[in-house]
Formats: C-alpha cells, sequence, structure tokens
C-alpha cells in the first residue's frame, strides 16, 4: 500500500540525493505525487548548496508534485512545509517549532532546541505557472546525527522510532495540508 499522497513509489537502497533523483524524473515527466525515498544519500543536500552526511537510520525523501498555484505562492510554501512536517514529528512525543526558513527543531531533555528535520523546496516554471516542485525532505530518525546541535527521534525519546511510521505521518500531514489548501 502507498503511503497518502504517493501515486508513485521509488525506493532505494541509496541514492546521491533524493532531491537530484526526482528533479531527474520531473524533467522526464513522472506524475504529481511521485515519491522518491533513499535509506542513505551519499550526497544529501539543503538549502544553499550545504551537503551533509545522510546514513542509514534517517527518513530521506523528496516529493514531486504538479501544483496548481501562482508562483508567488512559492515564498509561503517552505514554512507551511516545516509546519506540517513539526506537526507530524510532534505525533512522536518530542515537543517541535518551525526555524524559518526550512528546519524543523525538537527540544532536548536539557531544553535547549535541536534540529530534528530539514526541508528543501525547489521549482521549475516561469511567471505564469509551475511546471513542478519538489518537497525534499530529511529527519534524524534513529540515526547519530552529523552536526551536535542536532538530534534524532531515538536521542530525544529513548526509543527507536522506525522510518516507516515516520515517513507515513510526514506524508499522511503533507496530504491533508495539500487537500485542505493550506499549501500546495
Amino acid at each position: 500500500m502507498k503511503p497518502a499522497g504517493v501515486s508513485r513509489l521509488v525506493r532505494l537502497d541509496q541514492a546521491d540525493s533524493t532531491q537530484l533523483e526526482a528533479r531527474r524524473l520531473a524533467e522526464a515527466g513522472a506524475p504529481d505525487g511521485t515519491l522518491v525515498w533513499a535509506l542513505r544519500q551519499s550526497a544529501g543536500r539543503g538549502r544553499l548548496g550545504r551537503r551533509w552526511r545522510s546514513p542509514e537510520g534517517g527518513v530521506y525523501f523528496t516529493w514531486l508534485l504538479r501544483p496548481r498555484f501562482a508562483p508567488e505562492r512559492l515564498g509561503e510554501l517552505s514554512l507551511a512545509c516545516g509546519a506540517a512536517a513539526a506537526k507530524a514529528l510532534a505525533g512522536f512525543g518530542v515537543e517541535t517549532a518551525v526555524k524559518p526558513p526550512n528546519d524543523v527543531l525538537a527540544r532536548g531533555k536539557d531544553g535547549r532546541w535541536r534540529k530534528l528535520c530539514g526541508i528543501l523546496c525547489e521549482a521549475a516554471g516561469d511567471s505564469r505557472a509551475l511546471h513542478w516542485l519538489l518537497v525534499g525532505v530529511g529527519v534524524n530518525v534513529d540515526n547519530d546525527p552529523p552536526l551536535r546541535r542536532a538530534a534524532s527521534l531515538k536521542a530525544l525519546t529513548g526509543r527507536r522510532v522506525g522510518a516507516r511510521p515516520v515517513l507515513r505521518a510526514l506524508l499522511r500531514e503533507f496530504a491533508r495540508a495539500r487537500r485542505d489548501g493550506r499549501f500546495f
């Protein structure tokens, strides 16, 4: 069974970057709702071209959409995605907050906020219409995050969570937000 909002699932053991793979698929005409999910990334990336290690145990995916909204609304998208991700991740027993423009933080037992999730939104189109939109998400789940100021769900909750429940929760919340018109 495919997760909520997914028309085609491309599951990879390893990808250079789910964002790059989804871009290739978008340019080849892949349908709205295509999801590229990798267990590991060798060249994961974020905003401003930043790169990071993406070891097994995290959730790394890019959701390809073919939205029907004005390109002027793209500025709202990253924050709306962050809010949806924060809501989904809070369901695992952690306090979350959105750090604009594209991070989801969680409060640790020491009271400090740490990066739990990063989101990268990219689009192609012109001034009148979008051809495609990529929503890339990376979540520290059961892995050891590469940054000291980051945390995983496992470290925050004291238990293994598993990638599949996190992926389902995120996609369910994104699909709900899309259906309700909050974004996309």
